[in-house]
């Protein structure tokens, strides 16, 4: 790979990337077309496309990084590392890719270098390519900083990779960077539950538990990117709908074993959803020794100990797994978090784009659903946190 052109005849090799410029947030890249999406760290903004809609270019407004999106035709090259490597070619960009296993497919990823003039400087980057569903065609996206910026950026612009979803399915799995640093591992760990007296056996991956610490440690830094940002409340959403997204495959077995444990003694979905409000209120509490301060949910599930934001996305994630609508809460002026579940019971409710959700208070012990303490009531005061919505849902 040669690193000798200029950023505007790189980019120009990319299919007239240049088309025209406007600056429009781009929270989330989503095209009906492909059927992929990316959930951008807030900040990012449409910078440039090309009228096909197959090339897109965007800027950072936190920091000074800039990222492409490009799709290929499905028989324009014989697979994602292909893609990768003759995309970053044609920028003059220097590296080395690796193919590896995402979602039953080989995809691939790459660190590299170019030097961009103006100014001279030589730039840092990273691209993942994947071949999308239904052999619609293959996703490249790439991200770049200056190379004296690259520790700082590294984490967002890894995030930025991490977030594609190419079918309904990855939503609901862990993003392909993570996949590709911890991979699955061959064995499984058997773990024992005790769900308030009833013993229930299940597994884990053997390489759950470190991968997704690895996950909210580095979703965390992203997040601190925004203490001082007017988008702190939309970073701190998506940092915990990362969270949810990685953790929600990882535990699909004890999801179904915990359910096939408990249900048939439960009368409808509210008592199922107590039976786990009250073991999670059971649970020891303990802070992570971590800067995110926040258990993986592998973890709880181990023994370990948990406090009460762990608690609410452990609920959320299980009874998704179970079919119940669910959503968690948090507040920065309670210092808190709370479950929400769609429930026709009756007790204390806040409303989600039209919907009642039950409040669960996850470390007060005995409590039921639709009770919330009566200095925390101040439903202006607390944020919603949905899970990944594929769209059409």
């Amino acid at each position: 790979m040669t690193s000798t052109r200029t950023l505007i005849r790189k980019l120009s090799v990319l299919a007239l990337l240049l088309a025209y410029t406007a600056q429009v947030f781009a929270t989330q890249q989503y095209s009906p077309s492909y059927g992929y999406s990316v959930d951008f760290p807030e900040g990012f903004y449409l910078s440039a496309k090309n009228d096909e809609g197959t090339a897109y270019q965007f800027s950072s407004a936190l920091l000074p990084v800039e990222a492409v999106l490009r799709i290929y035709d499905a028989d324009r090259y014989p697979n994602a590392q292909d893609a990768l490597d003759k995309t970053l070619d044609a920028l003059g960009a220097d590296g080395a890719s690796e193919s590896f296993n995402w979602r039953g497919t080989e995809a691939a990823i790459a660190t590299f270098t170019l030097k961009l003039n103006p100014p001279k400087n030589e730039c840092e980057g990273l691209g993942i390519a994947t071949p999308l569903t239904y052999g619609v065609g293959t996703l490249v996206l790439f991200t770049w900083c200056e190379k004296a910026q690259y520790e700082n950026c590294l984490n967002y612009m890894l995030s930025l990779l991490d977030s594609v979803s190419i079918d309904r399915g990855s939503y609901f799995e862990q993003g392909p960077v993570t996949t590709y640093a911890y991979p699955q591992g061959e064995e499984d760990v058997s773990v024992t539950l005790d769900i308030n007296g009833t013993k229930v056996q299940t597994t884990l991956n053997s390489s759950d538990e470190e991968a997704a610490r690895y996950l909210i440690e580095r979703e965390y830094d992203v997040l601190c990117l925004y203490q001082s940002s007017v988008l702190w409340k939309e970073a701190w959403q998506r940092y915990y709908r990362m969270i949810f997204r990685d953790s929600y495959g990882r535990l699909e077995n004890a999801a179904f074993d915990i359910y096939n444990a408990i249900s048939a003694s439960c009368t409808d979905e509210t008592d199922l959803a107590q039976q786990l409000l009250t073991w999670t209120q059971e649970m020891n509490y303990e802070r992570e020794k971590t800067d995110s301060d926040f258990a993986s949910l592998p973890s709880i599930l181990l023994g370990s100990g948990s406090d009460c934001d762990s608690r609410s996305m452990l609920l959320a994630v299980l009874l998704r797994h179970m079919n119940v609508d669910t959503v968690i809460f948090v507040s920065a002026e309670y210092s808190h978090a709370i479950a929400g579940m769609v429930s026709s019971h009756p007790g204390h409710s806040y409303t989600v784009n039209g919907k009642k959700y039950l409040m669960g208070e996850t470390t007060a012990k005995g409590l039921t659903w639709g009770k919330v303490a009566q200095d925390q009531d101040d439903e202006s005061k607390w944020i919603a946190v949905e899970p990944p919505l594929p769209y059409g849902d």
